[in-house]
């Protein structure tokens, strides 16, 4: 069954650095390098550099699509985020995105197993914990009709014409979700369902929302914004991508 399942996987890389000095007096910039997987428990001895294993290639021959997600027809697109500890421990797995609950055991199993199997990213010359995320997308099959950007797009185009022509953000609000399961990193699907969130009262979902514009890059174009000029959250969401 595992082989007629497609996985695609990228590590989008490291978000959160500790451990770093951020004193005013700090003039010697810090040199960052990111944890590795190294597919070898109890890694962290390991000091010469050397080719190591794609935690992706790693997830893929250690993931298999559950049955109730194969019957139901559950795809889409998982994004977890994680910590590697200074002594190469994997903790802290938050789903960011889901799928499915099935799925989502699926990950975090398939992750707490490559506990001890990370040589840690390092400030300098010190070890430090560090935090990564990795986005998965789960494809049954590869077919021309199969392809997630388009079925977002869609969702997004019903979703906004609920939002800002028929003033039913119930409504706008499923279709994003929807769309989010598929392409949970687009930037103009997450600022318009944080608008749509605030829309309907949930504030702390629409600045959940934001934070995450702000994680992956923040908006190119402020321009873009004025779009939503007429929503309760406009000038709200103008305030917070500005600062």
């Amino acid at each position: 069954m595992k082989r007629t399942i497609v996985f695609l996987l990228c590590m989008i890389g490291i978000i959160i650095t500790f451990g770093q000095n951020r004193t005013q007096n700090l003039l010697q910039e810090i040199k960052c390098t990111p944890p590795q997987f190294t597919g070898i428990d109890k890694a962290v001895p390991i000091l010469v550099e050397r080719k190591f294993p794609a935690i992706e290639q790693y997830l893929i021959d250690h993931i298999t699509y559950p049955e109730e997600d194969l019957r139901y027809y559950n795809q889409g697109t998982e994004v977890v985020s994680f910590f590697i500890t200074p002594v190469g421990n994997l903790t802290d797995i938050k789903i960011i995105n889901s799928v499915s609950n099935g799925i989502d055991r699926a990950i975090i199993e398939a992750l707490e197993a490559t506990n001890g199997m990370w040589k840690p990213g390092y400030n300098d010359d010190k070890p430090a914990a560090m935090e990564k995320e990795i986005s998965i997308i789960f494809k049954i099959g590869d077919f021309a009709g199969n392809n997630f950007t388009k079925m977002a797009k869609h969702l997004y185009a019903d979703g906004s014409r609920a939002l800002l022509k028929n003033s039913n953000p119930k409504k706008a609000l499923r279709s994003f979700d929807n769309a989010m399961v598929y392409i949970p990193n687009d930037k103009a699907l997450l600022v318009l369902r944080g608008l749509t969130r605030f829309e309907l009262g949930n504030k702390e979902g629409a600045l959940k929302d934001w934070t995450r514009v702000k994680t992956l890059g923040g908006i190119e174009s402020q321009d873009y914004l004025d779009n939503f000029n007429s929503l309760k959250g406009y000038a709200e969401l103008r305030n917070f991508i500005a600062n």
